[in-house]
């Protein structure tokens, strides 16, 4: 038959080797097209080859043109597809006939879904929240299709946000089961420090209390001592918590909720560092001189059991220390003396850091307050004050000895790494620092020195465009298994040990300080195997709390819309589509869509690379300057908020953010 004839096999074969074909992602848009993004290219995708593909989806597709000679991108082959395990909705639900909606506002797709769970207690209904896996992909299977593995909650659930953003990433819902716990290691000598007034300073609520401070002064030079609870003390490595530990790699901090590493029997009494209770500990005690400056060679580690003599509030302290008048916190002789020499240490450490490396700069943290059901009541901005300050810099200078300490020992840790500048964009660093005056030698940008140098330069003149962009331009910090540099902290080696209640690796740090001071049997060194664990942890958790948050504050900020209140936004991002803006008054990150910030398109320039707003050629908004801006919109489906500016920008009259959307073929220009 004609359609077996070789000839033609081979001429389709001919033609097909001779189309032009791209690999990239797919993206989709609102009005059913699509793009193929390749490096800086895009390719169009008709609607009708859309329905074969899903936005995020890494494709082969062949360049075909139209009537019209307009190139456009064909799908052909999946290469790896955006969805696999998936949180969706239930849509419609007929028998056993189900239909799911993706909980991701790029994916329009509706999904046929088969009901494949094997604990099927909960009966299924419109709307409630699932876990699903990619069964079938059009492009390969001519349809989709997916298996519903799992049920995560009832669509009136008022724990959704928690329960569907845990469950999003695979993380637990709950903490290790509490059991029976013997310490592991009266064998082991330890050092009796309980007559020393160590102190611990935490929030209100905290109950897993793992660091408590004592400091002396010898004429000029400080001797601090660092006691850190010590759950290693309870935890052998080669038990199944240790095992379960590892996997979780930290505990959970959520807005209004926290999921512990650790069983709560340990992390918030056996371990936590109780007031007026003999505790096991490991200590480090540092030697710092008055200038500052650590004396790396004279730290010492210890196993010791120590009694903190007071659990010390944050806002107390401060108040204390700050002397306001209605601080109700009156320490005794003992504490008021540690105090005023923690005072002095603080300042004599951030000092140093100042000149040496570079401090950072005050952002304040935001507490979620929640209502009894759940519902957000209000938000409190907690500034960076001067308790705050103490534990941070102990904090600090008690990981940069540990750091040292395992470097020399053991050439190996957990450690906390950060190289600087990304040098595959020194063009770009280098036009930068020349635009804003900031003197640098382009030979030592890679250095330590120099890229603190720099970040000194823009912190003391107020430039927080220059440290915006900085921030932008350098590595992403990272854990190691070796020693490295932490460039923003300024130093050779950092490792974190000072919360093994909430942190695997600093348990694994722990054992790793108790092998050299105590001669105990060498751990087991830490692998690549559990660094991707660690990394992948820390990376979801993030996650997690970034869209419970997103939840949240769509929830908290849609009065403030019919109030049209005036919040002072910190630009954080520019990008061709708008603006990221960042509401001091409660942290929220809001979206400015280019078509709210003026009616004249051809006037108005979003620059994405130099992070600016041009008005006819002239900057008159970059990183890090505040505009004020309101609520527009909140979009509940995709827990997203819109906002519009308050004032005009560059003097461009404004569009009624109110009004109904018009869509417009141009948007100005926007590089």
């Amino acid at each position: 038959m004609l359609f077996d004839d070789p000839a033609l096999r081979q001429l389709k074969s001919a033609f097909s080797s001779e189309k032009v074909r791209k690999e990239g992602f797919v993206k989709a848009t609102d009005r059913g097209f699509g793009f193929l993004e390749v490096e800086k290219d895009s390719f169009f995708i008709t609607p009708d080859d859309m329905k074969k593909v899903m936005s995020g989806d890494r494709i082969v597709a062949y360049l075909e043109d139209d009537r019209n000679g307009k190139s456009h991108a064909v799908p052909e082959k999946l290469v790896t597809p955006y969805l696999d395990r998936f949180v969706a909705r239930i849509d419609h639900i007929a028998g056993d006939k189900i239909t799911v909606s993706v909980d991701n506002p790029a994916i329009k797709t509706k999904l046929r879904a088969d009901d494949v769970r094997k604990d099927k207690s909960s009966k299924l209904k419109h709307g409630d929240w699932v876990i699903c896996k990619l069964k079938k992909h059009a492009l390969k299977d001519n349809c989709f299709f997916a298996n519903l593995i799992e049920f995560v909650c009832d669509r009136d659930d008022p724990k959704t946000p928690w329960t569907v953003s845990l469950r999003r990433y695979d993380l637990p819902l709950v903490e290790p089961a509490d059991a029976k716990f013997n310490f592991l290691e009266e064998n082991l000598e330890r050092e009796d420090l309980r007559e020393l007034p160590f102190v611990t300073i935490d929030s209100a609520h905290t109950e897993d209390m793992d660091d408590a401070l004592y400091i002396e002064k010898n004429g000029d030079t400080f001797t601090l001592y660092t006691a850190i609870a010590d759950p290693t003390g309870y935890v052998s490595e080669d038990s199944e918590l240790n095992e379960l530990a590892s996997k979780r790699s930290f505990s959970i901090y959520l807005p209004g909720r926290d999921i512990p590493m650790l069983p709560r029997v340990l992390s918030q009494d056996l371990c936590s560092l109780r007031a007026n209770e003999d505790r096991p500990a490991l200590v480090g005690i540092m030697t710092i001189k008055a200038d500052g400056e650590l004396v790396t060679e004279k730290t010492r580690f210890t196993l010791a059991t120590i009694k903190s003599h007071g659990k010390l509030i944050y806002n107390d302290v401060s108040d204390y220390l700050e002397g306001i008048e209605e601080a109700s916190f009156k320490p005794d002789d003992v504490t008021k003396a540690q105090l005023e020499l923690l005072v002095e240490f603080t300042k004599v450490r951030d000092h140093y850091r100042s000149t040496h490396a570079a401090t950072f700069k005050n952002r304040p943290d935001y507490e979620f307050i929640l209502k009894d059901n759940g519902a957000l009541d209000h938000i409190e901005v907690n500034h960076r004050r001067i308790a705050n300050q103490i534990v941070e810099e102990c904090m600090i200078v008690s990981n940069v000895a540990a750091g040292s300490f395992l470097s020399e020992n053991l050439k190996s840790g957990i450690f906390n790494i950060h190289r600087g500048f990304d040098m595959k964009k020194r063009r770009d660093i280098v036009e930068l620092l020349n635009k804003e005056n900031c003197p640098f030698e382009e030979d030592k940008l890679d250095t330590l020195s120099e890229y603190n140098r720099i970040r000194r330069f823009a912190l003391d003149n107020n430039n927080d465009y220059l440290d915006s962009r900085i921030r932008k331009l350098q590595e992403f910090s990272e854990m190691g298994i070796a020693p490295g540099p932490h460039y923003a902290l300024g130093v050779e080696n950092y490792a974190t040990w000072t919360s093994p209640i909430r942190k695997y690796g600093d348990m694994v740090n722990h054992r790793l300080i108790k092998s050299v001071i105590a001669s105990t049997v060498s751990p087991k060194l830490p692998d690549e195997t559990l660094l991707k664990i660690m990394n992948e942890s820390k990376r979801t958790n993030r996650m997690a709390e970034r869209d419970v948050r997103d939840w949240l504050y769509v929830e908290f900020l849609e009065p403030e819309i019919e109030k049209k209140t005036a919040f002072t936004g910190l630009i954080f991002d520019v990008s061709r589509g708008g603006i990221k803006v960042l509401l001091e008054e409660n942290g929220a990150m809001v979206f400015m869509p280019y078509s709210m910030m003026c009616t004249d398109n051809e006037s108005l320039t979003l620059v994405s690379d130099s992070g600016c707003v041009l008005v006819k050629n002239e900057c008159v908004y970059r990183l890090g300057d505040k505009m004020k801006v309101k609520v527009v919109e909140v979009n509940k489906a995709t827990r997203s908020i819109i906002a519009a500016p308050v004032e005009s920008v560059g003097g461009l009259m404004l569009p009624d953010p109110y009004a109904p959307k018009v869509q417009t073929k141009t948007q100005g220009r926007r590089r």
